[in-house]
């Protein structure tokens, strides 16, 4: 008898590797078995294999998550949210990717771009399944009601949750690193990732469409702060709106 069939974690580490069994079974592994993703990346394991896979399972998961929050409106705008969240996305990757390999080599004096790029999308990669799987808690916010704002502090509750999980591998990423700079090296990365994932879903907004909208463009003019949007979010949830904003619910014509 095989003993592959007893631990589904020896299929992920056997000889075969991810090229044999494909780019599913990379994916695969960061839910089941991070640890041993992460030894393979050290390794230098079928790292472009394991880059492309993890870049599309980022671009397919992101677009489901666009879609969802696109159905809020619907039309148009379900599409036009499923391109611009993977978009985003892939910026975010682009912009953490050599911010981390630069500050590595600063702070631990080794990084090499491709193993780093494969950690990088990793992370991202599950932060894409998780928030993915947070996709039927807004279809059923949705179907119960939930006004613009409630659904608009919703998301950004999912998303956070998402992230908590990508920071999590993260964390065991640097934990295989040296030791010296390591919590510089997070808080950097974190940041970086924050400034940049927040900026550039601002800057493609909206997603959800507010309902007092006659039009669903594909993005907005820029104005005001994700940070800003967040507040008066959470304020206009509990009743309480800002009229230079937006007209009052019992205005409206």
């Amino acid at each position: 008898m095989s003993t592959t069939g007893l631990n589904p974690e020896l299929d992920l580490i056997g000889p075969r590797g991810a090229a044999a069994e494909g780019g599913l079974a990379a994916v695969d592994g960061l839910l089941r078995a991070p640890e041993s993703v992460l030894d393979r990346i050290d390794a230098g394991d079928d790292l472009e294999l394991r880059v492309r896979a993890y870049a599309a399972t980022l671009c397919a998961t992101t677009a489901v998550m666009g879609a969802t929050l696109g159905s809020f409106r619907g039309g148009w705008q379900i599409l036009f949210a499923a391109v611009k969240l993977p978009l985003v996305a892939l910026l975010t990757a682009a912009l953490v990717t050599p911010a981390f390999v630069a500050a590595r080599r600063v702070l631990q004096g080794e990084a090499d771009p491709r193993r780093e790029a494969a950690r990088v999308l990793a992370c991202m990669a599950l932060a894409g399944l998780l928030v993915s799987a947070t996709a039927p808690v807004l279809l059923l916010a949705m179907a119960l009601g939930a006004g613009y704002h409630a659904t608009t502090l919703l998301t950004v509750a999912c998303c956070g949750l998402a992230g908590l999980g990508a920071a999590a591998l993260g964390r065991r990423v640097l934990q295989r690193g040296p030791a010296s700079g390591r919590r510089t090296l997070g808080a950097l990365v974190l940041i970086v990732g924050a400034l940049a994932g927040t900026q550039l879903s601002w800057t493609l907004r909206p997603y959800l469409v507010r309902p007092r909208s006659d039009a669903v463009p594909f993005v907005r003019a820029v104005e005001g702060s994700f940070i800003e949007a967040v507040g008066l979010s959470f304020d206009s949830a509990r009743g309480r709106y800002h009229r230079p904003r937006a007209p009052l619910p019992e205005q409206r014509p």
